[in-house]
Order: structure tokens, then C-alpha cells, then sequence
């Protein structure tokens, strides 16, 4: 039975594993950019996106993409609370574990249908992305274990 302060402890874990995110995204991500930028590579509709009107909404307000990673890391977080059960093994394998699983019901789909099949992203580009996606996930399911853990392990919370 999942307590109020698993819960807590969830919430706080999933707002680092939202730092994680960004940082991750900064790191698997920004060096990638050399060749998903690459206009002899990269798909004219997928340039476009990112370089004429409308521009994302996040170019604009860069705080938009941040408060959407803690968000969405603190979901995440609780949702790892959850399952914490189901999980077998140290806090790392158990944050390998979580962070594959959210790979697996994230990233296949949304690759699949934004950028090959609407922005017509090139199949090897998209490969890539599927990679650059898989450090920033597993990063962000180490990240809510191990913060999760030292919160349980220290009865902080």
C-alpha cells in the first residue's frame, strides 16, 4: 500500500529526475545537433519547424520547456513510487529498469509518427534521436531511483 509520504518522497525524486531530464537532453542532445541540424542530412520540413514563423512556443519562453520536465518529472516520479514494488534489485537497477520502460512507451511511438512520418526526418536521423532519447531516459529513471532511495534510506521523508 503506497503511503502520503511515498508519495512525497515520489514528488521529490521526480522534480530531480526533471533536472535530469534537462540536463540530459542538454547532453545527448547538443552534441547530436551538428548532424540533426545538418540541412545535407536533415529533412527541409523538419529545419523548417525549428527556423520560421510560427517558431516553437518554447523559443520564445524558454521557461515553458523547463516547467514541463518538472512536471513531467514529478509524474514520473510518482509513478515510480507505484511500481517500486514490482521492482527487484538496487536502486540503480531498479532506475535502469524505469527509465527503459519509459523509453519503451515513449519514444518508438513518437519517433515513429512526428518526426519520420509527419517532418519526413530521414530514418538514420531518427536512429539517432532514439539513442540520444535512451541516455536521457535511463539518466532520468537513475536519477528519481537514486534521489528516492537516499530519501527512504535516510527517513527524511
Amino acid at each position: 500500500m503506497i503511503k502520503s509520504n511515498d508519495w512525497v518522497r515520489g514528488l521529490i525524486a521526480g522534480i530531480a529526475g526533471g533536472a535530469a531530464w534537462f540536463i540530459g537532453i542538454l547532453l545527448f542532445f547538443g552534441p547530436a545537433q551538428i548532424i540533426l541540424t545538418n540541412p545535407d542530412l536533415q529533412s527541409a520540413k523538419m529545419l523548417v519547424v525549428f527556423t520560421e514563423e510560427p517558431l516553437p512556443r518554447a523559443s520564445e519562453a524558454p521557461w515553458i520547456l523547463i516547467a514541463g520536465l518538472f512536471t513531467i518529472g514529478a509524474l514520473w516520479g510518482m509513478v515510480y513510487v507505484y511500481l517500486i514494488p514490482a521492482f527487484k534489485g538496487s536502486w540503480w537497477k531498479r532506475g535502469l529498469r524505469f527509465g527503459a520502460i519509459g523509453w519503451i512507451l515513449m519514444v518508438p511511438w513518437f519517433q515513429f509518427y512526428l518526426p519520420w512520418n509527419v517532418l519526413l526526418e530521414p530514418a538514420l536521423l531518427v536512429l539517432l534521436e532514439m539513442t540520444c532519447w535512451s541516455g536521457v531516459l535511463l539518466l532520468t529513471g537513475l536519477t528519481i531511483a537514486g534521489v528516492e532511495q537516499k530519501l527512504d534510506k535516510k527517513n527524511v521523508i
